[in-house]
């Protein structure tokens, strides 16, 4: 029998009506003894309030009781008339039950509903009751037949004509089974009735009925031999219930439950694996009959050594989410991510365990880390193979520009002016490549960690004073003016002069590069706390908003018209960052396209740890 069965036979089955409601008491779930006991169905009332049940309304101090014992997690008991479909009223017994999630937030409330009026003692009210449970009978949402002793129809009520499609009287005499009874289960079926007859009462028999229109209904019986005054067996009563919506229901739940991706574990609180699903024998490559009634350390590895579950003796809570791992059949321990739940059936505590399978995701992860680490060596291989060859480019290149000096300044004869041209262009290019060299071994020294600080500390005036002078030849070309503005107090600065002067000199130097004829630059200077805060702001073409999330990384230049003219390596800024932040500072840019751009940086008043 179904896990789902037994929870829905405990429902429906159970004698006090049972009533769900949302936290907004809108009623979500009836049992069929709430149906027959109030005379709405589900269908009816569901989404409906409570209230539609209260003869009265509650007064205010009987609410504030109420949700004081519900909000404090207590039962609230009650005994009140509650009202029927038909305006009747009765006195019942209620119980209301607050229903938390695991957050402990009120999801909804359980109403259990006993109908406790007085029975009436007298003849008169025992015909009345009488009367009643035959008006009951032929009203009831359950089959009721009699049967004779040789299993002819008696009687059936209306709840049977309409759900079969043949009123009494067309079947009256005729054999239950030959009518009914699906070919395939006559026989079971004719061996339950001679059961029944013999008086041994049978609860909980399903077989299916077939319709006037040839469809089965799957209905759930409750047998009992009639006897007379003497004792003598007469017939046999049979009571019904349609169940072929919840055996549907049950059958896609074991579908799911069957196909589910991950696995299922259903473990008793002796630690026995009571039930399994597909998937957990797919992944552990044991059969079913091979895991149930066995330890759960079959599959465990953290309770193997003590021979106890872990989840019962530790709690559930670590084991919410658990990166872990399953054992196998092969011996292989597979990498899972498991949810453990504690649930009750029928008064029985189980441990569902839920777990998926993450052995790809962990595969991807380890590769993904081993291509990481192997782009990184070979990273900084790359940058201590430059950094290495620093002295074997600069040297040759050197020479290239020292001798091309020379010639120019004609210490070995005249040159005329087509030579002059062409050693001039040497000496251009060959300035241009050095620099170029310089900026790719700079950034390369620094990824390779080569790359140190020497700290001193330094007048802040007088570095910059040494910066413009350097900086004149590309203004003064341009006729840009060059502009300060600084505190009147002397400023000390607490860094690697050598690379100060190198960070001032290439935003100075990017500056004037896209700065046009007669425009601006100027450097604004301040100190701020704890650190020293310096800007250069130009009047030049701008940096469009796409291009400044990617402008201080290395080789990359603006791309537009106007920018395409200005040639460079795209390391300067680059090597600026890299330069700043070894610093323990930050740089910055506010820009503008067609009104100019102001680079910052921030550097601490005093060296860093590193």
């Amino acid at each position: 029998m179904s896990k789902s069965k037994i929870f829905e036979d405990m429902i429906q089955q159970s004698t006090d009506a049972i009533i769900y409601t949302n936290p907004d008491f809108t009623i979500n779930f009836v049992n069929r003894t709430a149906e027959e006991m109030f005379g709405w169905t589900l269908p009816e009332i569901k989404g409906k309030t409570i209230t539609i049940f209260h003869e009265q309304e509650l007064t205010s101090q009987q609410k504030k009781e109420m949700f004081s014992n519900l909000y404090s997690g207590k039962p609230h008991d009650i005994e009140d008339a509650s009202k029927r479909k038909d305006g009747s009223t009765f006195c019942c017994q209620i119980k209301i039950s607050p229903l938390f999630t695991e957050k402990s937030r009120i999801y909804g409330y359980l109403g259990t509903i006993r109908d406790i009026t007085e029975e009436k003692q007298n003849e008169d009210n025992l015909v009345k009751e009488i009367d009643l449970l035959t008006s009951l009978i032929g009203t009831a949402r359950v089959i009721v037949a009699v049967l004779d002793r040789q299993g002819k129809i008696v009687y059936y009520n209306p709840h049977m004509e309409k759900l079969s499609g043949y009123k009494l009287k067309e079947v009256k005499g005729e054999d239950w089974i030959s009518r009914f009874i699906p070919e395939k289960e006559k026989e079971r079926t004719r061996s339950v009735f001679k059961k029944a007859i013999a008086g041994h009462p049978t609860e909980g028999n399903i077989n299916p009925i077939v319709t006037r229109k040839g469809n089965e209904v799957t209905v759930e019986w409750y047998d009992t031999a009639l006897k007379d005054d003497e004792g003598e067996v007469t017939g046999l009563l049979a009571i019904g219930n349609d169940i072929t919506q919840r055996v549907e229901a049950e059958e896609k739940l074991k579908t799911i439950y069957e196909n589910m991706p991950g696995g299922i574990l259903m473990i008793g609180q002796d630690y026995i694996i009571k039930d399994v699903n597909y998937r957990t024998c797919e992944i552990t490559g044991y059969k079913r009959e091979e895991l149930v009634g066995q330890l759960c350390d079959i599959v465990c590895p953290k309770g193997s050594a003590s021979k106890k579950c872990p989840i019962w003796e530790e709690g559930q809570e670590g084991f919410r989410g658990m990166d872990t791992a399953i054992k196998c059949k092969n011996g292989i321990k597979k990498p899972i991510l498991k949810n453990a739940q504690e649930i009750t059936i029928k008064g029985d505590t189980y441990i569902l365990e839920l777990f998926q399978d993450i052995s790809e995701r962990k595969n991807a992860e380890e590769n993904a880390i081993e291509a990481k680490k192997a782009a990184e060596e070979a990273n900084q291989a790359k940058s201590e193979f430059l950094a290495n060859m620093s002295h074997e480019l600069r040297t040759p290149l050197n020479s290239v520009i020292g001798f091309s000096d020379i010639l120019l300044e004609e210490v070995k004869g005249e040159l005329n002016d087509p030579q002059k041209k062409y050693v001039s262009n040497i000496a251009r290019s060959g300035n241009h490549l050095l620099s170029l060299i310089n900026d790719i071994l700079d950034i390369s020294k620094i990824e390779a960690g080569q790359e140190q600080l020497e700290y001193s500390s330094f007048e802040l005036h007088e570095a910059l004073d040494e910066i413009s002078i350097l900086i004149i030849p590309l203004t003064s070309k341009k006729k840009i003016d060059l502009q300060m503005e600084l505190p009147s107090e002397d400023i000390r600065v607490y860094a690697d002069r050598k690379k100060f002067k190198q960070i001032m000199y290439n935003l100075l130097s990017n500056a004037a590069k896209f700065t046009p004829d007669k425009g601006t630059i100027t450097i604004i200077a301040n100190q701020e706390k704890d650190k020293l805060k310096v800007a250069v702001s130009d009047t030049g073409i701008g940096i469009p908003e796409a291009d400044q999330a990617t402008i201080f990384e290395p080789f990359q230049q603006v791309k537009s018209s106007k920018s395409s003219e200005h040639k460079g390596t795209g390391l300067g800024l680059s090597l600026v960052r890299e330069l700043v932040e070894m610093h323990g500072g930050q740089v910055g840019l506010k820009s503008e396209v067609g009104k100019g751009s102001t680079f910052s940086f921030t550097i601490p008043d005093k060296p860093t740890s590193d």
